[in-house]
């Protein structure tokens, strides 16, 4: 992989105390699709797997991720705010970042993006792809990918909802962050005849699961387009937090 993390926007031109935000990889392992963003005006590093060469493996799960990324994230900002999150995986990736960067006194985390990330409640994670074969029937994957990408992308793939399937959130002492859930507005498969996608099965549930955790700690919810509601998401959790009702 390149280098990890790697800047994606400089923020340059913007504020200069626009707090950066570091989104963390999807299943696939990489952070193409954070390149594809448009200006969010600040700074902004994706973190990608730093396994993705080896097939995407993690002895310890989401949580082995957690405690490296930390440091990762460590090497580029050395203090003051941040806001994580991530896309599918990595917004489970982010809380498990912010629940220890939360314990340390020279960062503040103003708060978690999730982008289209689902809780792993069994209605989901029981119909989760078990082989390469169901993954590659499950995900389209770039078709300019080389075959040996592909073969690595979906091997991460398949790993990383083994983990998910294992993986309970991280506890927060001091209480859960501010969080935005940036949801798509549409299905997987558009196609009505078409089997339903596993993550369309609770597609029309607010929160895409986490009703089942605890959804008091989600600021708003918010539907695509991805640039426009990140910025937004951004700018929610940059304010001062005000006690949620529920």
């Amino acid at each position: 992989m390149e280098e990890n993390p790697c800047q994606i926007q400089s923020g340059l031109g913007t504020n200069d105390l626009s707090t950066p935000l570091i989104l963390f990889h999807d299943a696939g392992g990489t952070v193409f699709p954070y390149f594809c963003l448009g200006d969010l005006h600040r700074p902004l590093y994706g973190i990608s797997n730093s396994h993705f060469d080896q097939g995407g493996k993690w002895d310890h799960g989401i949580r082995q991720m957690g405690v490296v990324y930390s440091h990762l994230l460590r090497s580029v900002i050395k203090s003051g705010d941040v806001i994580l999150g991530g896309w599918s995986l990595g917004g489970c990736v982010a809380l498990e970042v912010a629940s220890r960067l939360m314990k340390l006194p020279q960062y503040t985390v103003q708060g978690v993006i999730m982008i289209d990330s689902v809780f792993p409640t069994s209605k989901v994670t029981d119909r989760y792809p078990r082989t390469i074969a169901e993954v590659a029937a499950s995900f389209q994957l770039p078709t300019r990918m080389s075959d040996a990408r592909r073969v690595q992308a979906q091997q991460c793939i398949l790993y990383a909802h083994e983990m998910q399937r294992d993986w309970r959130p991280p506890l927060f002492p001091s209480g859960l962050p501010p969080t935005v859930l940036i949801r798509a507005a549409d299905p997987v498969h558009l196609d009505p005849d078409a089997k339903p996608h596993y993550l369309d099965l609770i597609r029309n549930w607010t929160y895409l699961g986490w009703e089942e955790y605890d959804r008091s700690f989600i600021q708003s919810c918010l539907c695509h387009q991805t640039t426009t509601k990140i910025r937004e998401a951004c700018a929610i959790l940059a304010r001062p937090q005000q006690p949620n009702p529920e």
